[in-house]
């Protein structure tokens, strides 16, 4: 009986040794003398994420044949106990080959750079950097990447040059502008700023550099009023040598500063809402005029920065369609502000002037949840259903509406501002900024008109998004008329 117990146990033991869910299991595996059989342990510790196996694993990037395997699995095991063997397994002597030796090197070299990057020594630092000017794109790619996660504030001469390299490819640009935000030394601002206005190969690296300024923050803020103001001389003799347009630079500073909410850069975004670019053709003139003023009114909004409140009243217009931009992100900074002040005037400016420029003031006033303006969005919808069928047919064209009897036009048309008005009846006031915050969410809620005092979303009848999907929208019947969604965009990022 004894014997039979035993054996069981044995028998136990044994299918216990052989479970591959455990990674003990694998971990004695990697000294076993076919090669396939530990890459194949390798594998499954990493797949087991057996943090516990990292030692072993990490003696075997002495192994030529584990070596790539190895480093792989550091990317996910490894920790600030093995950065020196992974530091000691960089191979400086490999060059760009295609040979099947080389193109295994710079794969494991770029493994090894990856797995330095999440653990996060900054021991790693200076091997990094010379990865990072190797001649394999791959290696230089994780490289860079790595630099970032280290925080390896010497690299930032060399990833400030990558950015400023019209030969470097646009990913590796990005990753070196990404790089520089992390590491969040203000000693990398120049070459965000250049970020900023770039392009290669047709990409911006906008959405990149504006972020990477804005997590360095208020160390940034300085810089970027100089720029603004032209008063840094490297950075316009810069400009100049790249030819880059003013109004971009004004535009993207400005965007920045808005992003980092300094109550400094207030007086220098008032001054850019009376821009005039000094173009000698009107039409760009005030195509870049306008995109300056648009991106300095939003960043007011954003800040809060009440006291622009007339100054970007000013801004609002009806009259030229190529003010429509400027328009609609004026109107959305007012809402930004808060002030109720500015929600009668806006009401004035939705009485005459072009048709979407007019729906857009007046959402923009209804957000502010007044409830006497109510009664003045009643009578403006009464004017416009008395209007001329041909007129109003015309003007919901311009809505992108489109009506199959013209003898129901001006009821649709009229009908574009009376629903502004419903959700003011019995409203309580509230904060308009939140009342933006849920029409601009398109979540399921504001696509029932659930949003506080403002009725804001429709659905086109064809069930396509007349946006994305460049399809017109057919009018409803007038009692079932909603007003369009006229949206308002945030500014340009690239």
């Amino acid at each position: 009986m004894r014997l039979l117990a035993l054996a069981l146990s044995l028998s136990l033991l044994a299918c216990r040794s052989r479970d591959e869910t455990d990674p003990e299991t694998w971990i004695r595996r990697l000294d076993e003398r076919d090669a396939k059989v530990r890459i194949q342990a390798v594998q499954q510790l990493r797949k087991l994420k057996a943090k516990q196996a990292a030692r072993e694993v990490a003696a075997l990037l002495k192994d030529p044949l584990v070596k790539e395997d190895a480093a792989l699995a550091l990317e996910d095991l490894g920790g600030r106990g093995q950065v020196d063997a992974l530091l000691d397994a960089v191979d400086t002597t490999v060059g760009a080959g295609s040979d099947a030796a080389a193109r295994a090197a710079n794969r494991t070299n770029a493994r090894i750079a990856e797995a330095l990057g999440n653990i996060g020594d900054p021991r790693a630092g200076p091997a990094l950097l010379r990865l990072a000017r190797a001649t394999d794109d791959t290696v230089r790619l994780a490289a860079v990447e790595a630099l970032g996660n280290v925080k390896a504030t010497e690299a930032i001469p060399e990833l400030s040059h990558i950015v400023d390299d019209a030969a470097a490819p646009p990913l590796l640009i990005k990753r070196a502008i990404v790089a520089l935000g992390q590491i969040g030394d203000p000693a990398a601002i120049p070459a965000l700023t250049h970020g900023l206005v770039i392009e290669r190969q047709g990409v911006s690296f906008l959405p990149e550099s504006s972020f990477a300024l804005f997590l360095i923050g208020a160390p940034a803020v300085e810089p970027l009023m100089k720029i603004a103001q032209d008063q840094d001389p490297a950075y316009l003799a810069w400009a100049k040598e790249n030819n880059r347009a003013p109004a971009g630079t004004y535009a993207k500073t400005a965007l920045v500063l808005g992003d980092i909410e300094d109550a400094r850069a207030v007086p220098v975004l008032l001054g850019k809402l009376k821009y005039v670019d000094p173009d000698p053709v009107p039409g760009t003139s005030r195509l870049l005029s306008n995109l300056v003023k648009t991106f300095a009114a939003n960043a007011l909004g954003r800040m809060r920065a009440v006291e622009a409140g007339p100054a970007i009243q000013a801004l609002v217009s009806t009259t030229n369609p190529q003010d429509e931009d400027l328009t609609t992100l004026a109107a959305e900074a007012l809402v930004w502000l808060g002030d109720r002040g500015q929600a009668r005037e806006l009401m004035k400016k939705a009485q005459k002037g072009l048709v979407k420029q007019r729906v857009v003031v007046a959402q923009a006033a209804a957000l502010f949840g007044e409830p006497a303006l109510g009664s003045d969005l009643a009578t403006l919808a009464t004017r416009e259903s008395k209007g001329s069928p041909p007129a109003c047919v015309r003007q919901l064209g311009e809505l992108a509406l489109v009506v199959d009897d013209p003898r129901q036009a001006c009821s649709l048309l009229a009908a574009q501002f009376s629903e502004l008005a419903k959700p003011l009846d019995g409203a309580g006031g509230g904060d308009p900024r939140a009342r933006l915050a849920c029409r601009r969410s398109r979540g399921p809620a504001s696509a029932q008109g659930h949003c506080p005092a403002a009725r804001l979303t429709t659905r086109p009848r064809t069930g396509k998004d007349p946006v994305s999907q460049g399809t017109r929208r057919v009018a409803p019947a007038a009692s079932e008329a909603v007003p369009p969604v006229i949206n308002l965009p945030e500014p340009w990022r690239s």
